[in-house]
């Protein structure tokens, strides 16, 4: 049976993420991802004598561009139970989906999938592929990154990474100040710049709230970017050690002004605040931060996260890459 959610359907389908993605993720986790993040979430399930063996969702969210309001949804958790697939069930719970997009007005579906699954979102959703999203490296620390493949280098890892500070920018004229209480400062800032934007998630104080603040696992370090005391920007980061020891900071998110000179300083700010090993960070090709990343010390190392959308507005003003702004922000996994 396919039908939409219903109240106690949640440990069923952790059960079945847990089993399919071999992650184990919390009610809490769940709870923070279909009900206090997105604005709503839609969720379609196929049922079998009380067992959930199939999953579809997507999370609704408020975009923005030049002033006009679309409604995005964040295709999640496609998912069926490995015993019972070849049986038309992902076919199934992806169509029930994309008849609630219709019946709640989406704008647009959009979605970062594995390969296999974008070809079958392709093929029964209509999506379009509109490309992978590259992602840039800065290595702060290479000894840390050499000493975690080659054991024997970790005795002289200090004297590497001093002898490699060089790359670390020296200079720049934003400071980074921990937003704390101050959600109406990231307010202002996300009026005085969205109209420089293509197409974006809205990034009110209650985005920033919900997204990152309210995430009952992860520790994101939200600040605002200063020059002489005011505010001209805000960076989400996100720092992670691996098994190996190395310590990544992910830029989540970063938001000021569209500009490839100020961008690239911020991002000198960043490199100079955090005492990671090495920081990544998404740019969709030919924008301002693309090109930014590169004179911040940013290598384009791969393009892993493929980018596709089912455009209901049938107007065709959103069917290339770079009609996007895209951070790591709009996956829910980062």
């Amino acid at each position: 049976m396919i039908r939409l959610y219903q109240s106690g359907d949640e440990a069923g389908i952790n059960a079945l993420y847990e089993k399919v993605f071999g992650k184990k993720r919390s009610l809490a986790e769940w709870q923070w991802k279909f009900g206090t993040f997105p604005e709503s979430a839609t969720i379609v399930v196929s049922e079998e004598d009380g067992q959930i063996n199939g999953h579809a969702a997507f999370l609704k969210l408020t975009a923005r561009k030049q002033g006009n309001e679309l409604t995005l949804g964040e295709r999640v958790d496609i998912m069926v139970d490995p015993d019972f697939q070849g049986r038309g069930i992902y076919k199934q719970i992806v169509s029930r989906m994309m008849q609630e997009c219709e019946a709640e007005g989406l704008d647009i579906l959009y979605g970062f999938p594995a390969e296999t699954a974008k070809q079958v979102f392709m093929k029964v959703a209509g999506g379009k592929d509109l490309g992978n999203v590259p992602r840039f490296l800065a290595v702060n620390k290479p000894g840390a990154l050499l000493a975690a493949k080659v054991g024997k280098l970790k005795k002289i890892q200090a004297p590497l990474d001093k002898a490699f500070s060089v790359s670390v920018p020296k200079r720049s004229t934003h400071q980074l100040r921990p937003l704390g209480d101050r959600l109406s400062v990231a307010e202002m800032l996300y009026g005085r710049f969205e109209n420089q934007y293509p197409l974006h998630a809205k990034r009110s104080g209650g985005y920033i709230q919900r997204r990152f603040l309210d995430h009952p696992t992860k520790d994101y370090q939200v600040y605002t970017l200063e020059q002489n005391g005011y505010a001209e920007g805000y960076c989400v980061l996100h720092e992670e050690t691996k098994d190996n020891g190395v310590t990544f900071a992910t830029i989540v998110d970063l938001f000021g002004p569209n500009d490839e000179a100020v961008i690239a300083d911020q991002l000198k700010a960043i490199r100079r605040h955090t005492q990671a090993d090495a920081l990544n960070c998404w740019a969709v090709p030919d924008s301002p931060r693309y090109r930014a990343l590169k004179k911040a010390g940013f290598f384009h190392i791969n393009s892993p996260m493929p980018f596709v959308i089912k455009d209901f507005t049938g107007t065709g003003s959103y069917d290339e890459l770079t009609d996007w702004h895209l951070s790591q922000s709009d996956v829910d996994s980062y």
